[in-house]
């Protein structure tokens, strides 16, 4: 703004944005700062706090105690905060313990940003993140999986629809489910009125989580065995892949093959 802005606060929400040259109500505490630039609080829409941040962190989601696990916790929370990121989704923890930590006296302890959260991603057995605890085979688990998380309290359904570079033994060009189980898993999270998101690299992944009904899709990265393509003409209004280069998905790190592959069927709905 010209001449700058006074912002009006009440009780740290923001109620008003003024000319800088307006005078400020009686009685109010006012804050110079010069020069000074005034951003919303940030929303990272999709985090992991259980993780340390440093290479090779999903390999050791195991190792923390219970109390080592509420320190990784709230250092990730703090880490955000201090980047100016007010709101988190956390879209897999393990085993729960990132709504535990939320719904604990730790939680009130300090000033965290909002935590939205899933709980632990539901997978395929030895599917990607199977280590958070998120195992799941065929549509009666998979119902109950989303059930449990409904009765606990997430915010979000995370379901891992393709592989993952992360974790060895998986595939990212191949889902880990096929389309009825994962509509399964669509309609037993909107009966319990929670929208589900859906962690997808391969095309046929990405196909199948929009012929699911899903109602979100993380990394979206429109994988293939020849490159990474997106076909534009068929995607509805809201969702187009990032505009960045996806990573090799056949790079020398990342030739694992699941033991089982599961075919994709979703283009034939």
């Amino acid at each position: 703004m010209p001449g700058g802005a006074l912002v009006l606060l009440d009780d740290g929400r923001i109620v008003g944005v003024e000319p800088g040259a307006a005078p400020a109500p009686d009685g109010c505490e006012v804050l110079e700062v010069p020069g000074g630039t005034v951003l919303p609080g940030l929303v990272d829409a999709h985090v992991h706090l259980c993780g340390d941040g440093t290479d090779g962190t999903l390999d050791r989601i195991g190792e923390p105690s219970q109390d080592g696990m509420t320190a990784v916790i709230g250092e990730s929370l703090r880490r955000h905060l201090a980047a100016g990121v007010t709101t988190v989704r956390d879209l897999g923890d393990r085993r729960f313990a990132v709504l535990d930590w939320r719904s604990s006296a730790e939680s009130g302890g300090g000033v965290y940003p909002t935590v939205v959260t899933a709980g632990p991603p539901i997978t395929s057995v030895g599917g990607h993140c199977a280590s958070m605890g998120g195992e799941a085979a065929g549509e009666d688990q998979l119902r109950g999986a989303v059930q449990e998380r409904a009765e606990r309290g997430v915010d979000v359904v995370k379901v891992m629809t393709s592989g993952g570079f992360a974790t060895t033994g998986t595939q990212v060009l191949l889902c880990q489910f096929v389309l009825e189980e994962l509509r399964g898993v669509v309609d037993e999270a909107h009966a319990a009125g929670l929208p589900v998101t859906a962690h997808a690299h391969g095309l046929p992944a990405v196909q199948m989580a929009m012929a699911a009904g899903v109602d979100g899709i993380e990394h979206c990265s429109f994988l293939t065995d020849k490159a990474r393509r997106s076909p534009r003409r068929t995607l509805p209004g809201w969702l187009r892949p990032a505009p960045r280069s996806a990573p090799h998905w056949d790079s020398p790190g990342s030739r694992c093959r699941r033991r089982t592959p599961r075919p994709c069927s979703a283009s034939s709905a």
